[in-house]
C-alpha cells in the first residue's frame, strides 16, 4: 500500500535526514583538521593512560582521568555516548577567520546557560560574518566576588576548552587598541528571530561549508564543536552519574526554582505537574514499566515531596550525595559574590551531572521558564517527542519553535 505521511511525520522525518546529513557535512567540511585533532587527540589519550585517577573535589586541578571505551561508559545506557566519550566533532576553527581587522566581542551575561546560549549564536554570527571573535568575561556575574582572591580568572576556561580567541591573542589585542570591535551582545543575537535561528529557519554559513541548515539542526551541531567540557570535567560529571545506578533507561526530572520567581515572577510547576507528566510518557516510552527518575534541582526540598506522593517510584538525585553544596535550597545568581572557588566548583560539579542526566535519559521532563531546559533540549538529538516542558502561569503561550 501507498504510505501516506501527515505533515507532522514529514517534518519529523526531514528534521532526522537533515540532521545526518549536517553531521556528515560537518564532518567532511572539517577533514582538513582532522589529522591535527587526531593527532591532539592520540596524545591526550596517551597522557589520559599515564595519568593517576583523583578524588579531588577541584574540577579545575583534577588530572585528566583515562578516557573509557565505547563499550564501558561507566555502566551507564548506551545514549551516554555521545556526551561521556571524547568529542566525535572537531573544534570550531577560531583563528581562520577571513576578516582579522573588525571583530566580534560576545558579552558572558546571566546565569551559565543563558550565557552559553548567547554566546552559541554569538558563535553562529561570527561564522555567518566570516570573523574572528573573543568571549568578553569581565563583566560576566560567574566569575566575580567579593572577596577577590575568589573570582575567577575566566569562567570558560576552567570547566571547558576555550570558545573564540583568547583576549590575550594577538588579533585581538590589535582590534581593541585600533577601536575595532563590534559588541554582539543579546539584542544582535536574539531579538531578530533570524538571528535566533529559530525552527524550519534555513542558514547559510560559508565559512564551515553549510548550506541551508535548519535552525534548531545548526544550533544542534554548533554547539557540539563550541561547548567542549574539559575532559576532567567530563568524567567527574559522568562517574558521578554512574554511582546513581543508572544502568537503564530513565527519565530526567528538571526542577528549577530559586531566584526565577523573586526575580523574573515566574510561577513554579508543581510536583504534582510533574508526576502527571511522567504517568503519561512511562506507557509511551517504558512500555508500562516504571524507570528510576533523576531529579535534577537547585532546590532540594522537593525531593521528599517526590517520595511522598509516589512512595513506590525510585527517585535518585545529587541532593541525597551533596548536601551541603551552594544553592542547594534554590540558586540565585546574585549569591555567588560570596562563593569561595572551592564552593563554584562543588556547585557546578552538581550542576554538571544534572546536566548530563538531562541530556541522555530517555525522556526529560522540565520547565520553560529556564534556560538549563533550553540547553538540555539541544543537547539532546532532534526527536521532539522525547521530552516535555511543562505549562506554568504566563508560559502557556511559549513553544519550542521559538528557541
Amino acid at each position: 500500500r501507498r504510505m501516506i505521511l501527515s505533515r507532522r511525520q514529514t517534518l519529523r522525518l526531514l528534521e532526522v535526514l537533515s540532521f545526518l546529513l549536517l553531521l556528515v557535512g560537518s564532518i567532511l567540511v572539517a577533514n582538513k583538521h582532522i589529522k591535527a585533532v587526531e593527532v591532539e587527540a592520540t596524545a591526550i589519550r596517551r597522557r589520559l593512560t599515564t595519568s593517576s585517577s583523583s578524588s579531588s573535589s577541584s574540577l579545575s586541578s583534577s588530572p585528566r582521568p583515562q578516557e573509557p571505551s565505547p563499550k564501558n561508559l561507566f555502566g551507564l545506557p548506551g545514549s551516554a555516548a555521545e556526551w561521556c566519550a571524547a568529542p566525535i566533532l572537531p573544534p570550531l576553527p577560531y583563528d581562520q577567520c577571513k576578516d582579522k581587522q573588525t571583530i566580534n566581542s560576545v558579552p558572558l551575561y546571566g546565569g551559565l546557560t543563558n550565557s552559553l546560549k548567547m554566546v552559541l549564536l554569538g558563535t553562529i554570527m561570527s561564522f555567518e560574518e566570516d570573523r574572528c571573535f573573543f568571549v568578553d568575561e569581565s563583566e560576566s556575574e560567574l566569575i566575580k566576588r567579593g572577596n577577590n582572591e575568589e573570582a575567577l580568572d575566566s569562567f570558560i576556561n576552567r570547566y571547558f576548552e576555550p570558545i573564540g580567541l583568547q583576549r590575550s591573542d594577538f588579533v585581538v589585542q590589535r582590534a581593541i587598541k585600533t577601536n575595532n570591535v563590534e559588541v554582539k551582545d543579546w539584542t544582535k543575537v536574539w531579538e531578530s528571530t533570524v538571528a535566533r535561528r529559530m525552527y524550519g529557519q534555513l542558514s547559510d554559513i560559508p565559512s564551515l561549508g553549510y548550506q541551508h541548515i535548519e535552525g534548531h539542526h545548526l544550533k544542534r551541531v554548533m554547539l557540539r564543536r563550541m561547548w567542549r567540557p574539559r575532559p576532567e570535567v567530563r568524567h567527574e560529571a559522568c562517574l558521578g552519574l554512574s554511582q546513581h545506578g543508572l544502568t537503564g533507561d530513565f527519565i530526567t526530572f528538571s526542577v528549577r526554582r530559586g531566584d526565577k520567581a523573586t526575580e523574573e515572577n515566574f510561577s513554579y510547576a508543581s510536583v504534582q505537574q510533574y508526576i502527571d507528566a511522567a504517568e503519561l510518557a512511562i506507557p509511551q516510552h517504558f512500555g508500562g514499566y516504571i524507570p528510576t527518575i533523576f531529579v535534577a534541582t537547585d532546590d532540594c526540598t522537593v525531593l521528599p515531596e517526590f517520595r511522598q506522593l509516589r512512595p513506590t517510584w525510585h527517585f535518585v538525585s545529587e541532593c541525597d550525595q551533596q548536601q551541603q553544596v551552594k544553592g542547594h535550597t534554590g540558586f540565585a545568581l546574585a549569591e555567588m559574590t560570596e562563593w569561595s572557588q572551592t564552593e563554584t566548583d562543588a556547585h557546578y560539579r552538581k550542576f554538571f551531572i544534572e546536566l548530563y542526566a538531562m541530556a541522555i535519559s530517555k525522556y526529560f521532563i522540565g520547565v520553560w521558564y529556564t534556560n538549563v531546559s533550553w540547553f538540555a533540549q539541544f543537547m539532546r538529538g532532534p526527536d521532539r517527542t522525547t521530552f516535555l516542558m511543562l505549562d506554568t502561569p504566563g508560559t502557556e503561550g511559549f513553544a519550542l519553535d521559538w528557541n
